[in-house]
């Protein structure tokens, strides 16, 4: 599966774009290309690349752009400068996870002139699990008013059905028999489905990439 320098990951609250996105760089970065992670989410208290960067460093050399480390705990649309280091590199690949929803894409709006203009595609997320992106039709609404939001186009689609460790084969298929109505009528390719990584030998062939996912995000509740 080719990947280009840059990667854009948005969708829906709750559909699990961090994990896409942390696993994503750990693809790249086992392509041999050195990559970091843009923490763009200043929106959700939880699930944010930055809770997991001294792990993401320490074993594959990924670094968490885009919050000050004195601001990593803060729930403060505090974004660093750093992030256009990522944007105008021409050796490092990046991959921006952006937080969920219009709310949260609008930061990506102030950088759109500069990633028009470089290699990039922007990944649009898909739980059909979420209870406001369960059908075609608020799976087509989230995705337009995501693009309206962050001034950009969405360029793949990414079935990434899911209940975190509950996940079944039966949500997988369930959720790629929505993705690929959303493509049909959008026409929107679909990048690849996620595959929680114990599942991986009982999913069969989608016609898509399979991509195997491992969990790196915990709520507040499995911390204690």
């Amino acid at each position: 599966m080719d990947f280009k320098r840059l990667t854009i990951v948005v969708g829906h609250y709750g559909t699990g774009k961090t994990e896409v996105a942390i696993n994503y760089a750990k693809f790249i970065r086992e392509s041999g290309k050195e990559v970091e992670i843009v923490d763009l989410d200043i929106v959700n208290p939880y699930f944010r690349s930055r809770e997991v960067r001294k792990e993401l460093f320490d074993k594959w050399g990924i670094r968490v752009a885009g919050v000050e480390e004195k601001y990593m705990n803060a729930d403060v649309p505090a974004i660093s400068r750093n992030i256009y280091g990522a944007l105008y590199s021409k050796d490092k690949y990046a991959v921006f996870d952006v937080g969920g929803d219009d709310v949260g894409a609008t930061p990506l709006g102030q950088y759109r002139h500069i990633i028009k203009d470089q290699d990039a595609e922007v990944l649009f997320v898909v739980n059909v699990n979420r209870p406001l992106t369960k059908d075609v039709e608020s799976v087509i609404e989230y995705l337009k008013s995501i693009e309206e939001a962050a001034k950009i186009k969405v360029t793949h689609l990414v079935n990434n059905t899911h209940l975190s460790y509950e996940t079944t084969v039966e949500d997988i298929l369930k959720g790629q028999k929505v993705v690929e109505e959303v493509s049909k009528i959008t026409g929107i390719p679909i990048k690849m489905v996620t595959v929680k990584r114990e599942l991986l030998n009982k999913v069969p062939d989608l016609g898509y990439p399979i991509f195997p996912i491992d969990l790196y995000m915990k709520t507040p509740w499995d911390k204690m």
